[in-house]
């Protein structure tokens, strides 16, 4: 037990070499004196161990807080996304009907025939912007931009009455009132209140002298002023699918009025009284206009 004090002792300079005199392997011993005190003693500090022990505590707070707000933003982002998913609405009208929608902001969408409409409902006083397939007419409240994006092209306005057409490769936007903004391919044009544009197989024909306060669709009739009698009746095989021809009628015959585009029968008697004609029916899809005067 001495040996061993004596010897700590010696190893940290507290003794001589004569105190361990007679202890074997006395080399050894101050070889292992001489290589350890090439050594230092590591420093011990009670504040250091402290921040680096709160430095880990506050470490795994922060990851674990890390990991709660990364949860609540997957949580909100999955909600937002299931509420847009979900909020989303389709219309479609049938080939033999219109379609009436009232947005959410109180603006009015009148779909032609075999059209389709969407929009957010949710989000719709946020974001106006519809996608359209088909021909629609449009009564737009204002307030923020009102956007209708179609395979073709946009249309933008901010508040006004319009008409867009977007179906087998014709791009059509007709505006009765206001201004409305047209995009095609990188291209920009503003329509005016009785201005409309055409874009067919990427060209432009753009004309002016809209009559009418809404398209003729919408309230199921046809407006004409100044026409040929051949351009009505050509719009009346196209409307009712029916052939009519003219015999006898002279080319000065010109036609300003308004037709139904729901009622043959009406139509051609309306013609008849106007011009004094007399029509003959071949069968239910073709019939005879004769003058019964000639000028």
């Amino acid at each position: 037990m001495n040996k061993n004090y004596h010897l700590a002792d010696w190893l940290d300079n507290k003794k001589s070499d004569d105190t361990l005199s007679g202890i074997q392997g006395m080399d050894t011993l101050k070889k292992i004196k001489q290589y350890s005190a090439q050594f230092e003693k590591p420093k011990f500090s009670k504040d250091e161990v402290f921040r680096q022990i709160k430095n880990k505590q506050n470490a795994k707070k922060s990851k674990a807080i890390n990991w709660s707000v990364a949860a609540s933003v997957l949580v909100i982002l999955g909600v937002t996304s299931l509420a847009f998913l979900f909020s989303v609405k389709d219309v479609t009208s049938q080939i033999d009907s219109q379609q009436h929608v009232v947005l959410p902001d109180n603006s009015k969408v009148i779909l032609a025939e075999d059209s389709k409409f969407k929009f957010n409902n949710w989000f719709w006083n946020f974001d106006r912007t519809a996608k359209l397939s088909g021909l629609a007419y449009f009564e737009v409240e204002k307030g923020k931009t009102f956007t209708v994006k179609t395979d073709f092209g946009t249309v933008q306005v901010l508040g006004t009455r319009f008409q867009v057409l977007s179906r087998d490769s014709i791009f059509k936007v007709v505006c009765y009132e206001g201004s409305v903004q047209v995009k095609f391919e990188g291209e920009e044009n503003v329509l005016k209140k009785g201005q409309f544009i055409t874009y067919h197989n990427r060209l432009i024909f753009e004309q002016s002298n809209v009559y009418g306060e809404k398209p003729s669709w919408v309230s199921k009739t046809h407006h004409f002023e100044n026409v040929s009698l051949s351009e009505v009746m050509q719009e009346l095989e196209k409307e009712y699918s029916i052939e009519v021809d003219i015999l006898k009628v002279t080319e000065n015959k010109r036609f300003t009025g308004t037709l139904p585009s729901d009622d043959l029968s009406l139509a051609l008697e309306i013609l008849n009284k106007t011009y004094q004609m007399n029509y003959t029916i071949i069968n239910e899809n073709k019939f005879i206009f004769v003058d019964n005067v000639q000028p």
